[in-house]
C-alpha cells in the first residue's frame, strides 16, 4: 500500500479521500452477496470497493454506486475508471432515500455496508462519523427503501452488527422482504459474534413468505487459533485478497 492503493487480485482502490475506506466488512458483503445478471445498486459506496467487487462477480450486470459524500463519489469514480469494468459502473451523488422516492422497481440486487446507528452524531466535522451515523440511512432504512427499489424477486444484502439481527429481520418482513440467507461472523472460535450478513428477497407470493420464515443459523469464523484465515474465510475472499 506504499502507493496509496489497496490492491486486490483484479483491481486496485484508492481510499484516501472517501468517508468509508476499504475494510473487512465491505469486502465480506461484496464477496458474499448473491450474483445476478441484472441491475445492481451499491448503497453508500464510499471508495467504491463493493461496487468493483460486484462488477467483477457479475460480468453481465450494470452497477450504480451512490453516496451523499462528494469526495467519496469523486474518488470512487476514479477507481471505476481505472478498473476493467469502468463502462459498467456509474457513480452518483445522491442519498439512498432520495433515490428510493424517485426510482421504482429498477434493481435486481442492492448491496450495502450501511451505517450502524439510527441516531446521534456528536462530531459532524468528521466525514467518517457522518457516513456511519447519518439518521436517514441505517440498516432499517435500507430495507424500507429496498421494497420500493427492487424488482419482484429482487434481493438486498447487507452486513450489520449482530445485535441488530432481529430488528432488521422484522423491518424487512414488514416491507415484504423475507430473509433468505444469513451468516453470523466472528473473528475466532472463542470470540463473540459481532456481525451478521443478511440477504432478503422481495416476494409477493404468499407461499414464498412461508418458506422464507425459518432458516438454519450459520457462523463464519474468520481466523483459526494461530491467526490464519480459516478455509471458509479463504473461500469467500479467494477471488479478491492477494494472499488468499
Amino acid at each position: 500500500m506504499k502507493d496509496g492503493l489497496f490492491h486486490f487480485k483484479k483491481f486496485s482502490v484508492s481510499h484516501t479521500r472517501s468517508s468509508m475506506k476499504v475494510g473487512v466488512d465491505g469486502v465480506l458483503i461484496g464477496a458474499w452477496a448473491s450474483t445476478c445478471a441484472g441491475d445492481i445498486l451499491d448503497a453508500g459506496t464510499g471508495c467504491g470497493v463493493i461496487a468493483l467487487m460486484l462488477a467483477q462477480r457479475n460480468p453481465d450486470s450494470k452497477v450504480l454506486a451512490i453516496d451523499v459524500d462528494k469526495p467519496s463519489i469523486d474518488e470512487a469514480s476514479e477507481n471505476f475508471i481505472n478498473s476493467p469494468w469502468g463502462d459498467r459502473i456509474e457513480a452518483l451523488e445522491i442519498s439512498y432515500n432520495t433515490l428510493a422516492h424517485s426510482r421504482h422497481s429498477g434493481f435486481d440486487l442492492i448491496v450495502s455496508n450501511p451505517p450502524f446507528y439510527d441516531s446521534g452524531v456528536s462530531d459532524f466535522s468528521n466525514a467518517r462519523n457522518v457516513a456511519r451515523h447519518q439518521s436517514d440511512f441505517s440498516p432499517s432504512a435500507l430495507v424500507r427503501g429496498a421494497e420500493n427499489l427492487l424488482k419482484d424477486q429482487g434481493r438486498v444484502a447487507m452486513i450489520a452488527p449482530s445485535d441488530f439481527f432481529a430488528d432488521i429481520k422484522a423491518a424487512g418482513k414488514h416491507e415484504g422482504l423475507y430473509l433468505d440467507r444469513y451468516v453470523f461472523v466472528r473473528d475466532h472460535h472463542s470470540s463473540p459474534v459481532k456481525r451478521v450478513m443478511m440477504e432478503f428477497v422481495k416476494s409477493t407470493d404468499p407461499m414464498d413468505r412461508i418458506s422464507y420464515d425459518e432458516k438454519d443459523e450459520k457462523i463464519l469464523t474468520m481466523f483459526d487459533a494461530n491467526g490464519f484465515p480459516t478455509p471458509e474465510y479463504r473461500e469467500i475472499g479467494k477471488d479478491f485478497y492477494l494472499k488468499f
